[in-house]
């Protein structure tokens, strides 16, 4: 999903998610304080706006208790206090009923029907404000009771006022249910019915908070947890040295962590070529360590042997030649066998000459002479050699490909680098058929140069690239090369800080000899 494809747009969905729990709670949270201010104000209004029906009616009833009294009615000390009493009651009962319908009055009514009900019950209270003139007009008529007349009066005084009573209290119940138990009821249903569904709304906050938590934990877990814990693991395994080990996809997105993985997992396997390249090179490095401390031993030998053998191969060489020449001065009829006897003089003679040319060769590869090296033209050197080789016949019907028409330099011994070259050259043109090719390429690098000759002939097996260098291998006929000539070659490259690498596909498949030469000199090594 796109909306999912990297670890910052994970983050912001995650955060968006927790931001909208924390508004739900807030939400729920306001909820709760516009419950409760809602119950504040009903109880603002049991206690001071609600119409009290029941108390009007218990102050209407005072005012009958107050002529029903124990006091003695023949004093008129406590006729006037009834007196002042039922005055008291009166207007109390008047205030009571002022203050009802100012209640009523204030209600908010939402239906016509409600309007028009207030409004007839303003109308019986109006008749109620009658009665109690009425009432508070008999209070006139309370005096003290000195005799039987008197005491008749103020009985019927009790009834009028009685009357007067049980019709306000008759209208007062006509009235609609202005009780205060039935507000009270009403607001505890609504306190009721509101406290549930507040419970509703911070319950279901609760859970949508506690889901929201548990999806972003699990979504943590999955998207950058997980994913940063499998990494650390991952690069700690490299890290330790297990190079061959890679981290899988550790998202399904095409995110940040997926760019790691493909970072890291390319340093792996950088680190693990190198790490190969690296043994490869140790590898090369001993094996040429190994040759060339053979190749020091066997100059070293070779010192030794030829000079003890040069003498008596001289010695031989001589005597056959002057053998050969005093067989040439006798008659043919002095000896019969004469011709055979020299021919083999003559192959004495030319077998102790070829090992005179092997002892020089031995000779000439101890010496190990490192020559002036001077900047050359590697190129005008190969050209040279090819003018050469050229020119030998029994080479004719192969092709030598060289293409280079610029110069490049190197500080070389101009000498020993072209007999590296000589020996390469002769040694692809021996190795191809009639028809075959060698081919020369010169390659110029910033500290080096490579001389790469290749030819298409039998090629070699791996046995034969492991000693290709040692002394006196060859895979040629007996009697058809030394063996020294490539031994030859990888000491001079060596003397010059350079190395030489055989490179073959296999038998049949075509050989190549690159030889790496550093452009200039190192110091040390020419002190």
């Amino acid at each position: 999903m796109f909306l999912f494809r990297s670890v910052r747009r994970q983050l912001l969905w995650l955060f968006g998610l927790a931001v909208v729990s924390l508004l739900v709670l807030a939400v729920a949270g306001i909820c709760g304080l516009v419950l409760h201010r809602d119950a504040i104000a009903g109880l603002d209004f049991l206690l001071h706006r609600s119409p009290d029906q029941d108390k009007l009616s218990r102050s209407v009833s005072r005012i009958g208790e107050a002529l029903y009294t124990r006091l003695d009615l023949r004093r008129s000390e406590a006729v006037q206090e009834i007196q002042q009493n039922y005055r008291a009651e009166v207007e109390r009962a008047r205030k009571e009923l002022f203050e009802f319908r100012r209640r009523i009055e204030a209600l908010s009514l939402a239906s016509e029907q409600d309007r028009h009900q207030r409004n007839m019950v303003l109308g019986r209270l109006d008749s109620i404000y009658g009665e109690l003139r009425v009432l508070d007009q008999l209070s006139a008529e309370i005096k003290p009771v000195t005799d039987q007349s008197l005491t008749v009066q103020h009985y019927g005084l009790q009834q009028r006022a009685g009357r007067a009573i049980f019709q306000i209290q008759k209208t007062l119940d006509k009235l609609p249910a202005y009780q205060t138990r039935d507000w009270v009821a009403r607001s505890l249903n609504l306190g009721k019915s509101r406290s549930l569904l507040l419970q509703l709304i911070i319950v279901g906050a609760l859970i949508f908070a506690i889901i929201v938590f548990l999806t972003i934990a699990f979504c943590a877990q999955k998207w950058i947890s997980g994913p940063m814990r499998d990494l650390a693991r991952g690069c700690s395994r490299i890290a330790n040295g297990d190079t061959s080990f890679r981290l899988p996809p550790l998202s399904r997105w095409k995110d940040e962590f997926a760019d790691v993985v493909a970072g890291v997992n390319c340093m792996a396997d950088r680190f693990q070529q190198s790490e190969e390249d690296l043994q490869e090179k140790v590898r090369e490095r001993s094996e040429q360590l190994l040759r060339s401390q053979r190749l020091a031993n066997v100059g070293f030998l070779a010192a030794g042997v030829a000079h003890e053998i040069n003498n008596p191969l001289s010695a031989i060489s001589m005597a056959a030649e002057s053998l050969e020449m005093r067989l040439y001065d006798l008659p043919d009829t002095a000896l019969p066998e004469a011709t055979e006897v020299m021919d083999r003089v003559a192959m004495i003679r030319r077998e102790s000459r070829r090992c005179g040319e092997i002892t020089a060769r031995l000779l000439d590869f101890s010496r190990a002479d490192r020559g002036v090296r001077v900047m050359t033209d590697i190129a005008e050197l190969v050209r040279d050699v090819l003018a050469m080789v050229r020119h030998l016949g029994r080479f004719s019907d192969r092709t030598i490909v060289f293409d280079c028409d610029r110069g490049i330099t190197a500080e070389v011994s101009a000498a020993q680098i072209k007999q590296v070259i000589l020996n390469l050259i002769a040694n692809g043109l021996q190795a191809t058929e009639p028809g075959g090719s060698v081919t020369i390429r010169l390659i110029e690098q910033v500290d080096s140069v490579i001389v790469s000759i290749t030819d298409n002939g039998c090629g070699m097996d791996a046995e034969t690239l492991q000693h290709v260098f040692d002394p006196f291998f060859s895979t040629r006929e007996s009697g058809q090369g030394t063996g020294l000539g490539l031994s030859i070659t990888h000491r001079i490259v060596e003397d010059h800080g350079g190395t030489v690498t055989p490179l073959s596909e296999g038998p049949g498949q075509g050989s190549t000899f690159q030889v790496r030469l550093p452009r200039r000199l190192r110091r040390a090594s020419a002190a």
